[in-house]
């Protein structure tokens, strides 16, 4: 795992904390030509530091912050009685934009919690300071953190071949036949698979996907997926099943909740036998619903690979289908 660690360079302390933590091959405040996964920031008030991360995060990287203290209510009280506003503003957006924050005692992380600042706290002791914790524990356990980063958001991080190999998937095993995919099964390695396999359970489609690879005869690695821990939204809820008629299903969409179970569901009725394209077009004008479920058949076109065949409508692309399209990419963005 590519782990950047960015600090001051004048505190001893944070240094040797660091130096515990660059066991496993870590880089610290070194030249980097490639941006890494995760950028571990110790340490608060230094603005060259928060600059060099914010820009690595714009980029890409995955922010983790330990303040080592710099976050204790009399230091901010200070800050707030010299009246730093700007200080206060680019250190506060550092804290939120991180994934997560590592306290270093209950006392630091019960700081943390009342300032708010961000919501996801691990507390991690630091062997540096007390005994009550080995340097290999505590380097276990922050590498820990940073699997639970990298697992968090996983469609962010997948390959166009892992979003490819789940589109495929997907329609195999919504179909329950091969001849509908056509197109050649890309491979993907291990760190892929993790990341399908997680979202395809956090989005509710794994037994849809296990399904489709079997009849695409591909095998995937055994990870227990129920076991993996990973940050999620504060208003993140496991999608439900859509059951009933389409039309039906497009009213139940039709409030900014789409997910990807979603479409899988729409697209299985859509393939059914008995499906009329006349009367579901008259139900969907009767209820003013015809250029969302539009928006939706263009949808299932991308996500699901629904043929134009099963497509009661012409699919239609416009600004609300983007919106809608956002709502997918981002239902698991911090």
């Amino acid at each position: 795992m590519n782990v950047l660690h960015l600090y001051p360079d004048n505190d001893s302390m944070i240094r040797q904390h660091v130096s515990m933590l660059q066991a496993r091959g870590t880089e610290a405040n070194g030249n980097h030509k490639d941006v890494p996964a995760i950028v571990h920031v110790h340490g608060c008030w230094n603005y060259a530091i928060a600059k060099q991360a914010e820009k690595l995060r714009r980029k890409g990287a995955r922010l983790v912050f330990t303040p080592h203290g710099g976050l204790e209510p009399w230091i901010i009280r200070q800050h707030q009685a010299e009246k730093t506003t700007k200080k206060l503003l680019w250190q506060r957006l550092l804290v939120k934009h991180a994934y997560v924050l590592i306290a270093h005692g209950p006392i630091e992380t019960e700081a943390l919690n009342k300032l708010a600042w961000n919501p996801r706290i691990e507390t991690v002791r630091n062997a540096v300071i007390t005994k009550s914790i080995t340097p290999e524990a505590m380097e276990q356990q922050t590498f820990a953190i940073y699997q639970k980063v990298m697992d968090s958001h996983p469609l962010q991080l997948m390959s166009d071949d892992t979003k490819l190999l789940l589109q495929l998937a997907l329609k195999a095993g919504i179909t329950g036949d091969k001849r509908w995919v056509e197109a050649t099964l890309p491979t993907i390695n291990e760190t892929e698979w993790r990341r399908l396999l997680v979202y395809a359970d956090l989005e509710n489609v794994r037994t849809t996907l296990d399904s489709g690879l079997r009849i695409l005869n591909i095998s995937q690695p055994y990870i227990d997926t129920s076991h993996v821990q990973c940050y999620l939204p504060t208003n993140y809820q496991r999608p439900k099943p859509l059951v009933s008629d389409c039309i039906t299903m497009a009213a139940q969409t039709n409030n900014n909740s789409l997910t990807l179970r979603h479409l899988v569901d729409m697209d299985r009725n859509l393939r059914q036998p008995e499906i009329d394209d006349d009367n579901i077009a008259d139900a969907l004008n009767e209820r003013s619903l015809t250029r969302h479920f539009q928006r939706l058949l263009q949808l299932m076109k991308e996500q699901t690979l629904l043929d134009e065949g099963f497509m009661p409508l012409p699919p239609v692309n416009d600004k609300q289908t983007k919106h809608l399209r956002n709502l997918l990419t981002n239902h698991l963005r911090i």
